[in-house]
């Protein structure tokens, strides 16, 4: 009705969406006009680091499904102070111990759940992408 759009359901393409809008055609120029350029400078920094926690879940799903296993000891937690659906976003030094294989230090950035935030000595289980050792999941 009156030319309204359904909301789209995927949030990759909704970014899209809103990027081109933002930055190309009329409604792009419309929007430097009056907003200014500062305005579309930080939307487009925002829009940005939406792309990135998008990424960082498609990861995160990819690491559950194909990683492999092994168990970290927590050495220390840092919090970012971002949040994705709630859930904070922590930097994690551990030491992985692999199913197989020799044990590594790794340094990752990872959401984790609100109500079970790893602390420091805590042993967790992981999933993590052996050609890339700084990519991990952590599992529970």
């Amino acid at each position: 009705m009156f030319g309204m759009k359904k909301p789209e359901e995927d949030p990759q393409k909704a970014l899209d969406n809103a990027r081109n809008s933002l930055n190309k055609g009329i409604s792009g120029g419309l929007t430097k006009a009056f907003m200014g350029k500062d305005f579309v400078n930080k939307m487009n920094a925002t829009m940005d680091q939406g792309q990135a926690a998008l990424d960082g879940v498609q990861q995160q799903q990819w690491l559950l499904q194909n990683g492999a296993d092994g168990t970290a000891v927590v050495a220390s937690v840092t919090d970012t102070g971002q949040t994705v659906n709630m859930n904070p976003v922590v930097v994690v030094q551990m030491k992985v111990t692999p199913a197989s294989g020799a044990p590594f230090d790794a340094v990752a950035q990872t959401m984790v759940s609100r109500i079970a935030v790893p602390r420091a000595g805590d042993t967790v289980k992981v999933k993590y992408n052996p050609d890339n050792l700084m990519q991990i999941a952590i599992v529970s």
